[in-house]
This record gives structure tokens, sequence and C-alpha cells, in this order.
């Protein structure tokens, strides 16, 4: 007789399994062993008696995890879970919640553009002194042109938005595919480059790989036009964050909305904080109430396939690293 699965769930900050979601576990597996646990208190004992872990649990306890056959990530990227030399399964099943945060991120994105537009933040600052001003500076997004760096998830969601608010929306996509109905183009990475200079808005929308690493360098940064606004909600190591703020400081581009740095959280000597044509969001553009359901959908789903030995959603790519 088969031992029932055990599934460690480990709850955090942004992410708490109630009596509803546990219900929605054991309709699926009625005998399963569930185990609930917060993150800052789950012990090495119950990752290694684990088959299924949901959470973010230590890596330096999956190399004895020999029961772990899948590991389901509660966030869109799959940073620090990649190397397969972390797990004693080297068959190891690992999934992510990328579908969950598009929708919220690409209201984030816009708020910082239209902030950016129509000098939201200068007004901000105006009320705190309680200054009557305005500001000359107002732009149009209409008409513009979006570049976005990643058509995923993320991506597709931004680029919708764009096309309906009358953008020309380009993208770039690491398989060129035909082009869906609210893209007016699609270019490869090698391409890039002309993405960037005939853009208006960059959206950065790219996970954290070996290859994605500073590929908005200098260089890159030179060749956007002088009022590009730049939006980074994938990590903070897409772009050299030196010469990002030397581009902010002697104008090579317009401003920046940063949700995602290098480190973070932000220190406080860097000059990001002081920049006037920056954005900075604390990494908080996935944030929304609506995730759990989101992500329990996709975990759900994968439970059933897994249960049915069929292959997973979202499985993420050692190789690729996402």
């Amino acid at each position: 007789m088969n031992e029932p699965l055990r599934i460690l769930i480990m709850n955090n900050s942004i992410f708490s399994v109630n009596e509803y979601y546990k219900k929605q576990i054991l309709d699926i597996v009625p005998d399963a062993g569930l185990m609930i646990a917060e993150a800052k208190d789950t012990t090495k004992e119950l990752i290694q008696s684990a088959d299924i872990i949901y959470g973010w649990p230590d890596t330096e306890y999956l190399i004895e995890a020999d029961k772990l056959k899948w590991l389901h990530l509660p966030s869109a990227g799959a940073d620090g879970y990649t190397d397969k030399a972390i797990y004693y399964r080297k068959d190891i099943k690992l999934t992510n919640s990328s579908g969950v945060f598009g929708l919220p991120i690409a209201e984030h994105i816009f708020a910082m553009i239209l902030s950016y537009n129509r000098n939201l933040w200068e007004y901000a600052y105006n009320k705190r002194e309680k200054k009557w001003s305005r500001s000359s500076g107002a732009r149009d997004f209409c008409g513009s042109t979006v570049g976005i760096l990643g058509l995923g998830d993320i991506g597709n969601e931004v680029a919708k938005r764009a096309k309906a608010w009358g953008a020309n929306v380009l993208a770039v996509k690491r398989t060129i595919t035909k082009a869906p109905e609210y893209v007016d183009k699609l270019y490869s990475l090698d391409d890039m480059d002309e993405v960037l200079k005939q853009s208006d808005y960059i959206v950065l929308a790219l996970p954290d790989t070996p290859k994605t690493k500073g590929i908005i360098s200098m260089e890159k940064l030179k060749q956007m036009k002088p009022h590009a606004f730049l939006v980074n909600i994938g990590r903070g190591t897409l772009i050299n964050q030196d010469a990002l703020i030397t581009a902010l400081k002697e104008n090579w581009i317009g401003g920046a909305g940063l949700d995602v740095t290098t480190p973070e959280p932000l220190p406080e000597e860097s000059p990001l904080w002081e920049l006037p044509n920056v954005i900075l969001t604390p990494h908080t553009s996935g944030l929304s109430p609506s995730n759990i359901n989101r992500r329990f959908e996709i975990f759900n789903r994968n439970l059933k396939l897994f249960l049915e030995n069929k292959p997973l959603e979202n499985m993420v790519d050692f190789t690729e690293g996402y």
C-alpha cells in the first residue's frame, strides 16, 4: 500500500493558506498528509519529509530531501532554485507561479508611466508644501511607442493595455513567433537595439538569468531616446545601475520607474533616492489581494496533473533559468 502524499505548504508574509485553500487541496488528494508551517519555522525535518513543497524552502536542506518530487514556487522567478546540484533527485519537477502577477504588475507599470507623463510626483511634493504651481512638461501616451523586453505573462498584459491606449507596441522575445494582434512587431534579442532606438517607453519584463544580467548597459542606454522612460519590474540585475545613474544625471534618457534595484533594499546612500526623474517602489509591483486565488488555481491544476503523471504547467527550464 502506497503511503499518502506529504504536501508541505510554507506560509510567509505575502502568502498564507487558510481553511478554504486547505479544503481545495484535500478535495483533490483526500488522504494527503498536509503540513502547513510558517516559513521561518519550517524545519529541516519537515522539508526532508515532503513529497511536494509549495513555498521557498531553505536550499541547504534540499540536497538531503530524498522524498521531494516536485517543488512549486509562489513566485514567477526561480532565482536560487535552478541549480540541479542543490537537489537530491535530479529528476525533480520545478514549477513557478507565472501567470499570477501579470495583471497587477501591468497596472503598476502604467501607474509609473502616467505619473511620469502627468508629473504627478511633482504635484505630490507641491501638495505637501501647499504650493499651487503647474508643470508645463506633460507628455502624451497615445501615439507613443512602447518597447517591451520579455513577452511573457507580464509583457503580454502590458502590450494589451498599451495597444488599447493607442500606442505602437514593439516586443523582444526569445523565440520569434507570429505576433499577437496587440503587438505591432516582434524582435529577437539580437535586434533589441532597434526597439531601444524607437521606443518612448521601455519596459523590462525579463527574468534574471546569465543571459539577461546587465542587458541594459551604458551602450544600450545611450541608444535610447533623450526623453525615453525606462521601467524595470524584472530584476535589478538587468540594468548596469551605475550606468543608469549616469544616464539619468546627464539626461541621456528622460527618467526611470524602478520597482527593483541592486541591491534590495536600496542603500540610503544611493543617488537614485535623490534623482528627480526617478520613481522608486520597493519591489511591490506584483502585490494584489487576488494573487492567492491565481496562485492556487495554478497549483491545484498542477496537483491534478501530478497525480495523473502528466506534464505540469509552468515547468522551469533548468538550462534557461526560468
